[in-house]
Order: C-alpha cells, then sequence, then structure tokens
C-alpha cells in the first residue's frame, strides 16, 4: 500500500497583509516531519487552494518538496473543475517531484458520472499517483459505489478519501474493489478504521500530529481500547474545528498555538466569536497550549 495512516491536509499560512507566509508554512511541513506525519496534502480545501493563484500553489508545492526533504511524502491538490488545467496542474506536481496528488471531483459545473469517469481517465495518463477525492457535499456530486470502483481500476489511481458523511459507500466500494479508502471526516475516522480504512486526511492532524497518527496506528497495531481512548479525547476538538466550514476553524486553532496568522482570504472569513470560543475551549481542554508553548 503506498500511502497509510495519518495525513495531515495543512493550511496555508497568510500574512496580516494576505499574502502567503512561506516562512510559517517551511515551519509547518518541518514540524509534520519531525512529528512523524504518514503524509501531508498541499494545497487541499483546508489548505485555501480556491483563493491561491497557480503560481502561489506551484510555489507552495516546491517549498514543501524542498523542506520535507524526503522526510515525508508530500501530496500535492491539483484538483480543478476542468480537466485541461488538472492535467496542467498534476503535470507542474509531477515535475517538481511530488509523491502523489489529490484530485476532487470536478466541482460546480456538475459533470455526469460517464464525465467524471472521462476526467480521471485523462488525469490518470499524466502518471503521478492519485488519490480520488469525493466529497458530495462540496461538489454537488455523489457517485456512485460503481463509478468510483471505476474511476479506482485507472492506472494512476492509488487510493480515494471519501467524504460523504455516511459509512455506506466505504463498504459498497470494498465489495467491488480493493482500492485503499481514507476518511475525509475526522468524526467518522474510528469508525472507518473499523470498517477497513487505510487511515484519514485530516483537518485536526494540523494540530495534533503526533497524536491523531498515534490515535490511527494504535488501532493498526491492534490497541483498538488505546486508540478509542484517544478519539474520544480528542473529539471536542475536531469537533470544534467544522462547527464552521473548513478551513476557518482550524485557521484559528492554529494561530492560537502559534503556528499562523487566523487571517485569511476573503470569501472566507475569521470564525464568528462564538466559534473562536468553542475552539479555545477545546484547546484548552486538550491542553495543547501548554504542549505547544
Amino acid at each position: 500500500m503506498m500511502f497509510r495512516g495519518s495525513i495531515a491536509a495543512v493550511i496555508t499560512p497568510f500574512t496580516w497583509e494576505g499574502e502567503v507566509d512561506y516562512s510559517a508554512f517551511k515551519n509547518l511541513i518541518d514540524w509534520h516531519a519531525v512529528e512523524g506525519t504518514d503524509a501531508i496534502v498541499v494545497c487541499g480545501t483546508t489548505g485555501e487552494a480556491p483563493t491561491l493563484t497557480y503560481e502561489e500553489q506551484f510555489q507552495l508545492f516546491k517549498t514543501a518538496l524542498d523542506v520535507a526533504n524526503k522526510r515525508v511524502p508530500i501530496i500535492a491538490g491539483t484538483g480543478t473543475y476542468n480537466t485541461r488545467k488538472t492535467i496542467e496542474n498534476t503535470a507542474h506536481a509531477k515535475a517538481l517531484g511530488a509523491d502523489a496528488c489529490l484530485v476532487v471531483v470536478p466541482y460546480y459545473n456538475k459533470p455526469t458520472p460517464e464525465g467524471c469517469i472521462a476526467h480521471y481517465t485523462e488525469v490518470s495518463k499524466v502518471g503521478l499517483p492519485m488519490i480520488v477525492y469525493h466529497h458530495p457535499g462540496r461538489t454537488g456530486i455523489k457517485l456512485s459505489a460503481e463509478v468510483l470502483a471505476q474511476i479506482a481500476r485507472l492506472p494512476s489511481v492509488v487510493a480515494i478519501k471519501e467524504a460523504s458523511g455516511g459509512l455506506e459507500l466505504i463498504q459498497e466500494i470494498q465489495q467491488m474493489s480493493d482500492i485503499p479508502i481514507f476518511s475525509g471526516d475526522d468524526t467518522l475516522t474510528y469508525a472507518m478504521l473499523e470498517l477497513g480504512a487505510a487511515g484519514g486526511i485530516s483537518i485536526v492532524a494540523n494540530m495534533i500530529p503526533r497524536a491523531w497518527k498515534e490515535m490511527i496506528h494504535s488501532f493498526f497495531q491492534g490497541n483498538r481500547t488505546y486508540a478509542k481512548e484517544l478519539d474520544t479525547l480528542y473529539a471536542p476538538l475536531y469537533k470544534s474545528l467544522v462547527l464552521e466550514n473548513n478551513p476557518q476553524g482550524v485557521k484559528y486553532g492554529m494561530s492560537l498555538l502559534g503556528k499562523c496568522t487566523p487571517h485569511m482570504r476573503l470569501p472566507l472569513v475569521q470564525p464568528r466569536e462564538a466559534t473562536k470560543l468553542a475552539i479555545l475551549q477545546a484547546v484548552t481542554q486538550v491542553k495543547l497550549k501548554e504542549t505547544y508553548h
């Protein structure tokens, strides 16, 4: 299996002026490498990819690869709702040396299942290992297990990130394919591990990289009781981070740890005061501030 365990979908830090804070970003990549994160997704949803220019995205890919220096695999978020542009992005990421790409189901223009299969077929020809990202709540498209299993058979596809909000689809896919499936929802990761998931592509791993990896790997090692204890311990934190649409919560949470400013590019904004308070309470409850300050 190419990827397994805790994959962090990292934030993109900004300065207060709204520019990419490459210095803070370098520190994040290095921190994840030191903490033992199994792989890092750069410029995914959590990385605010829709508000970044392509030049910024490519610079972030390059920066992550340089800092990681093979200590942790880098997965480039290259998916768009334009097949030609997705191919270009993926080819660029491959040329930079990315270990894999994360390609979301085309959003907004809502292609048919046949269009989605054709999209992934063309992108797979780039030859970069690909994780298919299925998130109907964001894309407006819910693919069937049959279609996802067909996409999973494409030459470059190595895994599926499943974030449809339930457990039924993972079970249906497993009946048709042995493709590794990753949880795309921290609240369901433990339950998906019980169903045979290969790990999680996570929001909360931004804040607790070592602990979230420990939760997942404890499960793999057969210590399910301890894994469940960790999942329960950090549940208030990961639930607080999605009180508003991701990544508004985790960007604020990371600012509490001193890892970045809470600044976001419009149309994303900082969380409401009640959400900020809930995140602060969760961080305090699990004693993260003592850990990182």
